[in-house]
């Protein structure tokens, strides 16, 4: 094969691959992880609501092969990462949803617990510093 074809072969299936991969929508969110009814289908409650497409979404559906995984983390402030999609729910039709790739507990901005407190020398260092740490 001449390699001019074979250039023309390979652009053309990056051109066919490009719309695919820009659907796909990489996604870093922060909220608390809850799970729905009493299946294994979890969700997160968003803080802030993002826009997506011109619509705010609230919640995300998340799927994820290990579904257990998330126990440990149920009703805790979470920053989760993934792709971006839609899920066809039965009775409610298409819901926005996030592929898992990584999750994480957030520990220090979660509200309904006490943040560490600072030592006597760090608070002494905050007052005479110009700018607070």
């Amino acid at each position: 094969m001449r390699p001019a074809r074979r250039l023309a072969i390979v652009l053309a299936l990056f051109c066919a691959y490009l719309p695919l991969h820009a659907r796909a929508r990489h996604l870093i969110v922060t909220g608390r992880l809850t799970q729905l009814d009493t299946d294994s289908t979890w969700a997160i409650q968003l803080n802030p609501v993002i826009t997506v497409d011109g619509r705010q979404v609230s919640f995300l559906v998340i799927t994820t092969p290990n579904p257990q995984k998330l126990e440990p983390l149920q009703n805790e402030l979470v920053q989760a990462a993934g792709t971006f999609s839609t899920v066809n729910t039965g009775h409610t039709g298409d819901c926005p949803a996030l592929r898992l790739s990584s999750v994480r507990s957030v520990k220090y901005n979660n509200p309904d617990k006490d943040k560490p407190k600072l030592s006597f020398w760090a608070s002494v260092a905050n007052f005479f510093s110009p700018t607070p740490l």
